[in-house]
């Protein structure tokens, strides 16, 4: 990797949609509904889904669960892990317009059923971060296969449309951003880096990787951007960004920032 970081503050806009008025309770991650302008926001603390819509106002979406974490709009369905302290987490879907349970899939001996995303064809993929594990599941057929066990700590994943493969980051001292070609299911290292706890990854429409990096003691966080084979510590010395997702619409990355219980919105405008 190239050791010359530059810190450049591309985001001109930042828009934080705190937790006081409703219980955001230690957010993990968001997706974004392109047709009202909502997010959607899962909660590690309280087992509960919250719905922003574009004013800014959250109500609660989904509650009574144990504890959310990777969350994901796809085909009028938010899917989220579910992690159940117990040893068998769940996949869960609901109805965006409903809110009924209309998906749920327990994958057994997991540690902590973490990131999702889906490609193509609609098949969703999902990290286990402390089970070294990134799993292929079948929304129709409700069934699911190992993709991957040999990436230490998988955390972050994102499918890369154009190459048809499937990013990976992993929450080690000394991360780094995978690869798996889902044709071949081949795995490669895309970068090295000296970065600790790589969480959350995404790419802008140019072709830029986003990554959020956790301090070694996990208390602070930054954003970097990956592009031409070098890094720029886009924001750094944040408090707790944890899971992020590009937002084609606004041309923003949206930011679930743990500890400060609030979603953060940076518009990229027209930065390289």
């Amino acid at each position: 990797m190239n050791n010359f970081f530059t810190i450049f503050f591309v985001f001109i806009v930042c828009i934080s949609f705190s937790g006081k008025s409703q219980s955001l309770d230690n957010p993990e991650s968001v997706t974004f509904d392109k047709a009202t302008g909502s997010y959607y926001v899962s909660n590690i603390g309280n087992g509960e889904i919250l719905k922003i819509d574009k004013t800014g106002a959250k109500t609660s979406f989904i509650s009574g669960y144990t504890s959310f974490l990777g969350v994901k709009l796809h085909n009028g369905v938010i899917y989220s892990a579910e992690d159940n302290k117990s040893g068998d987490d769940f996949i869960r879907g609901f109805d965006i317009s409903t809110a009924e349970l209309v998906f749920s899939l327990r994958i057994s001996n997991t540690k902590q059923l973490n990131d999702i995303e889906f490609d193509n064809a609609g098949n969703l993929y999902i990290s286990d971060r402390e089970g070294h594990t990134i799993f292929k599941v079948s929304i129709g057929n409700k069934s699911y296969e190992i993709l991957n066990n040999t990436i230490n700590t998988p955390n972050g994943l994102y499918f890369d449309t154009k190459k048809n493969r499937l990013l990976v980051c992993n929450t080690v001292d000394k991360s780094a951003v995978y690869e798996i070609d889902l044709e071949s299911k081949k795995t490669t290292v895309v970068v090295k880096t000296d970065y600790p706890h790589l969480d959350g990854i995404t790419m802008d429409k140019s072709g830029s990787i986003y990554l959020t990096s956790w301090s070694i003691n996990w208390k602070n966080s930054i954003l970097l951007k990956y592009k031409d084979k070098e890094f720029t510590e886009i924001v750094t010395n944040s408090n707790g960004m944890a899971d992020i997702e590009y937002n084609q619409k606004t041309n923003a990355i949206d930011v679930a920032q743990l500890f400060d219980n609030s979603v953060l919105h940076f518009n990229l405008l027209n930065k390289k």
